[in-house]
């Protein structure tokens, strides 16, 4: 809300009701500064040998991890999504995971032998759609009396499919995502799941039962939390109607990984269990929780930590009242309230604004304008200020406040240099935190997706 600059709920009929943008400003200006720090070179993680003979490796380890998040991925955009949902809401969540695919696509051959059609099909890549026979050369006896097989070509159309598979990476929205209160991070976490809405037709798709999936009710809470309702506005909810369609209905699923002990064996293990409605969907055993989360200001002991948002939205409420009464103030000032005697002023003519109208009265100086004094050169020093708050929060600041010509007229380069490294400072800590944290565990996450899957 305060990011889309949307009114507070305390705003008052006929007076300024103006927001201003300080929660946009902060996140807008250090989001720039964190992407160039992650995109200034083609490697945003580096794998490091551990022993003598690791170094070829690492370094296929590196340019591969490195492709499959920039090329195989859109890796710019995720970050830019996953760490403004971070600057904004506290984490950022990406979720990692192996898709397997097949992609069809119809082929045509025209006039083909018996041979080159045998060949066409030899390596079982190709399933036959539909084939018209066309005959060449009849059946026919030689002068032996031999019997001479026809001659055929084939026009077919065939299907080809190519499986498939590769690492995906999607951001999550924060609404989506779902840990234990007693977690400190993922990697370990008791409870995770993820809550998303997905179609009939592609749980089918998936390899669920028709039977089970048509029985589920098409019902989210995702449409009702706060999250969602203040990311779209009124009449743009996704979800807030169901589709005609039986098959395009979308299901609430939630894919929850846990830590119980399954076997009895008196150890807790890691499972994934899907379910929607009441129905189980899935139960099987994994070896990790496939999340990264990146948290710009981390609690310690906690998850959920602190977001730029939240060092900054009392300064944005304090900054919106002060400009709200300084306009008022300045529209009074312009356009002063009338004080009129009663009985004494024709009220239809106060009451009509107009170049050279009249206003007939029957004494003298019964208008007067109501002097309200201006106050708005008293305020300017206050939002100044505030905006030094700001800065010193959030480790943001504008050109122009970093190279204040009377600062600089007294000052040596070596103090100027100084003093944008501590404003700096913030936000290369931010970038820091991301790295060991975030980053870390998606290439970790990648890497152990392609040891177990990639088959070449």
């Amino acid at each position: 809300i305060y990011y889309n600059r949307e009114p507070y709920g305390n705003e008052v009929e006929g007076r300024s009701s103006i927001v201003t943008g300080e929660v946009a400003e902060v996140i807008d200006g250090a989001l720039p500064q964190l992407l160039r720090i992650f995109t200034s070179s083609d490697e945003l993680c580096r794998f490091e040998p551990k022993g003598p003979g690791d170094e070829e490796g690492a370094k296929q380890a590196t340019e591969y991890c490195n492709l499959v998040f920039f090329q195989d991925n859109d890796g710019v955009i995720l970050m830019h999504n996953w760490f403004k949902d971070a600057l904004l809401q506290k984490n950022g969540i990406v979720k990692y995971y192996w898709l397997d695919s097949e992609d069809p696509t119809k082929e045509k051959y025209k006039n083909l032998s018996a041979d080159e059609l045998q060949l066409l099909f030899q390596d079982g890549t190709m399933e036959l759609v539909s084939q018209n026979i066309n005959e060449i050369t009849p059946a026919s006896i030689d002068e032996m009396g031999m019997m001479i097989e026809p001659i055929y070509s084939y026009d077919v159309v065939v299907m080809k499919k190519k499986e498939s598979g590769r690492v995906k990476i999607d951001n999550v929205p924060p609404e989506e995502f779902l840990i234990s209160k007693r977690d400190k991070n993922i990697k370990d976490a008791r409870f995770v799941a993820h809550r998303v809405n997905i179609t009939r037709s592609d749980l089918i798709a998936a390899g669920y039962s028709k039977d089970i999936v048509d029985d589920l009710p098409a019902y989210s809470d995702l449409t009702f939390t706060p999250e969602r309702i203040a990311r779209y506005e009124r009449g743009e909810m996704p979800d807030e109607a169901q589709s005609l369609d039986f098959s395009m209905q979308e299901i609430e699923v939630y894919e929850c990984y846990i830590r119980t002990d399954y076997d009895d064996d008196g150890i807790a293990e890691l499972r994934k269990i899907t379910y929607a409605g009441n129905k189980i969907l899935d139960n099987e055993e994994v070896d990790h929780i496939p999340f990264a989360s990146c948290c710009p200001i981390p609690m310690p002991h906690k998850f959920f930590g602190q977001s730029l948002a939240d060092r900054s939205m009392d300064i944005q409420l304090i900054k919106s009242t002060i400009t709200r009464q300084i306009l008022d103030n300045m529209y009074l000032t312009n356009m002063p309230r009338m004080t009129a005697i009663d009985g004494q002023v024709n009220m239809d003519d106060l009451l009509t604004v107009a170049p050279n109208g009249i206003v007939r009265m029957k004494t003298p100086n019964a208008v007067q304008a109501l002097t309200v004094p201006p106050t708005a050169s008293s305020s300017f020093p206050m939002l100044e200020y505030l905006d030094s708050v700001l800065q010193k929060r959030s480790g943001v600041a504008n050109a122009g406040q970093v190279l204040d010509p009377s600062i600089l007229a007294n000052t040596t380069a070596t103090a100027i240099a100084a003093m944008q490294q501590s404003g700096a400072g913030r936000i290369e800590m931010i970038a820091r935190i991301f790295a060991d944290t975030g980053v870390k565990d998606l290439f970790q996450g990648i890497f152990q997706l392609l040891c177990k899957y990639q088959d070449k």
